[in-house]
C-alpha cells in the first residue's frame, strides 16, 4: 500500500490553459513540478488498478467468471446437399434448419427442412424432443404450408420470449412469410402452438439510442453560420463541406473535422441534423441536402475528436454504464478507442442481447434477415473490451454457456456444414443458481455490485493514465472519483482490498 506524500504548494507561472483545454506544464505550472504531479497521479492510479485487479481475481474465484474461448470445430451432416439456414438450442438438443431442393417424387417432409442433433452434432430421431417435430399439429401445418406454397423455404429459427419460431418465406416479397411457433420451457420441453407467429416475429427490440432533431432555434447565424448541438459541438454543411467545430465561432469556416458533401449550394436549414448523448460521446446523425444516406459521426467531448462510423445507423446499442456503443461491424468506447471490422454487415439489424448472470459480459447479436447472416459481439465490462467478432449463419446457446456457430461458408448446397464450438460466460440463470453461495465479505456485497465497482475503479485508473491530458479530462476524472466513492459504500472495506484509499489519492 502506498501513502500520499505532502509536498509544499508549487508556485504557478502566469498563463492559462490552451484553447483546447490542454495542460502542458509550461503554462499552468513549472514543467518539473507538473511532471511530479503527473508521476504521483500515475502511481496512485496504478495502485488503484492493482488492488481492483486483485479484488477481481478473488471475485472470479468466489462467483465464477468463465471466459469466451473456442473449444473446437465440428460438422453437421445432411443426407442430401442443402443450404444451411440456422441452428437453435432446445434444451440439450441442437435443431438444425436448412433448405434442400424439392424431391420430384414426393412432398417435402419435415426431415427435408429440420433435423435434431445432440451436442456432439450427431443426428437424432425426430422425436428426440417430444412435442417439437413429432407433434401432429405441427406435422399437419408443415404439410399444408408446403402444399399451398410450393416454393416455401425456411428463412431462420428464432428463440423469442419463451417461444421457438420457424420463419418460412412463401412468396417473392419480403413480407410473404408464415411463422410456425412452439412454446419452449427452460428445461427444453416443447409444445406446438400454431402457424400464427407472424406478430411475434414482427416485434423488434426498442431502440437503445434516442435521437433528438435540431431546430431553427439551434441555428447560430454569422458570416459562417452553424447548428449548435447542445452548445458542445457545432455543425454545418455549407460551402461544399460538412464541418464539425468545437468553438462557437462564426467568423471562420474551419473546424476539427471536414468532409465533402454532394451539393455545394445549400442553406443551413437544408441539412437534417440529429444528436444523441452516450456518456462523453455525442452521436451525430446528419443528412446533407439532396443526399439519401445519413452520415453518422461521433464527437468525443473529452478528447475533442471526431470519427465517422456509419454502422451506427444499422442499430447502435449502449454498452453497460454508458461505456460506449456497439453496432454491426464495430464499436466506439467512452475511453476514446473505436474500431470497425472488415466484414460484410449489409442489412444487419440488432436482434437481441444476452447478459451473463455474473454481470461482467454482454453478448450483442445482429442479424441480416434477407441474407441469413449473423454477427455476435461479446463485451466485457471490467476490461472495457470487445472480443473478436463472430460471423455466422446461425448460432445456438445452451444453458451451460456452450455455443455452437454455424460458419458462413457460402450459399452453395452441401452435405457437410462446418460448426465452430465455444465455451462462453453466457450461462442461464438456472445453471448459475446451481453454484453454492458463499458467506464471506464478497458474498455480503454481491457479485453484481462488485462488478460495477471494480469496473468503475479500473476505468478511473485508465483515465488517470491518459497520455494527452486536458482540463476537460481532469475535471471529469475528479467528478468521477466523487461519484464512484459515493456510489459504492464498500470501497473502504479492508477485507475487499480497500480501494477507497488509492481512489482518494487519485
Amino acid at each position: 500500500m502506498t501513502t500520499a506524500t505532502h509536498e509544499p504548494t508549487l508556485p504557478a507561472r502566469p498563463g492559462t490553459p490552451d484553447t483546447d483545454g490542454a495542460l502542458d506544464g509550461r503554462e499552468a505550472v513549472d514543467g518539473g513540478a507538473y511532471q511530479v504531479l503527473r508521476d504521483r497521479l500515475t502511481a496512485q492510479a496504478a495502485e488503484l488498478a492493482r488492488r481492483a485487479d486483485a479484488l477481481n481475481r478473488r471475485r472470479a474465484e468466489e462467483f465464477g467468471a468463465p471466459e469466451l474461448r473456442p473449444t473446437g470445430t465440428g460438422r453437421l451432416h445432411t443426407d442430401r446437399p442443402c443450404v444451411p439456414r440456422d441452428i437453435v438450442a432446445v434444451g440439450d438438443v441442437l435443431l438444425f434448419g436448412y433448405e434442400a431442393r424439392p424431391r420430384p417424387d414426393r412432398d417435402t417432409a419435415v426431415g427435408d427442412v429440420l433435423a435434431p442433433h445432440d451436442r456432439d452434432l450427431n443426428r437424432l430421431p425426430d422425436d428426440a424432443v417430444p412435442g417439437l417435430l413429432d407433434d401432429p399439429g405441427f406435422v399437419r401445418e408443415f404439410a399444408a404450408l408446403h402444399r399451398y406454397y410450393r416454393q416455401a423455404r425456411l428463412l431462420r429459427l428464432r428463440r423469442f420470449d419463451g417461444k421457438l419460431l420457424a420463419v418460412f418465406q412463401t412468396g417473392e416479397k419480403a413480407g410473404d412469410i408464415r411463422v410456425l411457433r412452439w412454446s419452449v420451457t427452460e428445461d427444453g420441453r416443447a409444445a406446438f402452438l400454431d402457424a400464427r407467429g407472424d406478430r411475434d416475429h414482427a416485434l423488434t427490440p426498442p431502440a437503445a439510442v434516442d435521437w433528438t432533431s435540431t431546430t431553427r432555434e439551434d441555428h447560430v447565424l454569422g458570416r459562417h453560420p452553424h447548428v449548435s448541438v447542445q452548445g458542445e459541438v457545432f455543425v454545418d454543411t455549407l460551402g461544399g463541406t460538412l464541418t464539425v467545430k468545437t468553438e462557437n465561432d462564426t467568423t471562420t469556416p474551419d473546424g476539427i473535422h471536414t468532409e465533402p458533401v454532394d451539393e455545394p449550394l445549400q442553406s443551413l436549414a437544408d441539412a437534417d441534423v440529429a444528436h444523441a448523448r452516450v456518456g462523453p460521446l455525442v452521436l451525430l446523425r446528419i443528412l446533407p441536402y439532396k443526399e439519401t444516406a445519413h452520415r453518422y459521426l461521433v464527437f468525443h467531448t473529452l478528447a475533442r475528436t471526431v470519427v465517422r462510423l456509419d454502422g451506427i445507423g444499422q442499430g447502435a446499442r449502449r454498452l453497460p454504464e454508458d461505456q460506449g456503443i456497439v453496432f454491426p461491424g464495430g464499436y466506439c468506447l467512452a475511453a476514446g478507442t473505436h474500431k470497425t471490422y472488415e466484414l460484410d454487415t449489409t442489412g444487419m439489424e440488432f436482434e437481441r442481447e444476452v447478459r451473463s448472470p455474473h454481470g461482467e459480459d454482454v453478448l450483442y447479436a445482429f442479424h441480416a434477415p434477407g441474407r441469413g447472416r449473423g454477427l455476435l459481439l461479446s463485451y466485457n465490462q471490467i476490461r472495457e473490451a470487445v472480443a473478436t467478432p463472430m460471423a455466422c449463419h446461425g448460432w445456438a446457446l445452451f444453458d451451460d454457456g456452450h455455443l455452437a456457430l454455424l460458419r458462413p461458408e457460402g450459399d452453395e448446397p452441401a452435405r457437410v456444414h462446418p460448426v465452430r464450438l465455444w465455451d462462453t460466460p453466457y450461462v442461464s440463470d438456472t445453471h448459475a443458481a446451481g453454484r453454492p453461495a458463499g458467506e464471506g465479505p464478497l458474498a455480503r456485497v454481491g457479485n453484481a455490485d462488485l462488478v460495477r465497482g471494480i469496473s468503475d475503479c479500473l476505468s478511473l485508473a485508465r483515465s488517470a493514465a491518459e497520455p494527452t491530458p486536458t482540463a476537460g479530462i481532469y475535471g471529469t476524472l475528479a467528478a468521477a472519483c466523487v461519484r464512484v466513492a459515493d456510489t459504492h459504500h464498500w470501497l473502504g472495506d479492508t477485507e475487499l482490498e480497500d480501494l477507497r484509499t488509492p481512489l482518494d489519492e487519485v
